[in-house]
């Protein structure tokens, strides 16, 4: 009789913890996307320094049917004309480090840790100063998005381990 009860409760704690993380997965998702992306792009930094990297985002842009010559892509074949190859190296480091925060987070996530959410809080906290200041610089509606994904899953994640601190 008492084992039974002890099953249902465990049961049920289980359906709930199952109902409340149902955003996890997706979180880890985006996390590991974003790991991809910056693990990718810190190997090519390294690995090519020398590269014309301005060359390449105008190919890029006509490859995928954008015009060179637009004023947006324009700036940022402007502002890369102006990386430097030891620039190159340096970027590279630092988007493969933060690749690896982002994949660890991820994997943290994926498992449904609460290091691995502790961890995504605290990364993500930290850089909602920097996105806020960039804002201030230039609003655009990207950046506006990148800032509120944000501000909603540390908000998520503190409700979650929240949750589970307040529970027996």
């Amino acid at each position: 009789m008492g084992s039974e009860r002890a099953t249902r409760s465990l049961a049920a704690g289980r359906e709930r913890r199952g109902h409340s993380d149902r955003l996890l997965p997706w979180i880890a998702a985006e996390r590991t996307l974003r790991a991809v992306i910056l693990l990718a792009a810190g190997l090519v930094l390294v690995t090519h320094p020398h590269a014309d990297w301005a060359s390449e985002v105008s190919r890029l842009a006509q490859r995928v049917g954008l015009n060179p010559k637009d004023n947006w892509i324009q700036r940022l074949i402007d502002k890369v004309r102006k990386i430097h190859a030891h620039e190159d190296v340096v970027f590279g480091t630092v988007a493969l480090a933060y690749g690896a925060l982002e994949a660890t987070e991820a994997y943290g996530l994926f498992r449904r840790r609460p290091w691995g959410e502790w961890l995504t809080v605290l990364a993500t906290s930290l850089l909602i100063v920097p996105e806020v200041w960039e804002l201030t610089r230039s609003a655009t509606p990207l950046k506006l998005g990148a800032l509120a994904l944000n501000l909603l899953v540390v908000a998520y994640l503190l409700w979650r381990l929240r949750g589970r601190r307040d529970r027996p």
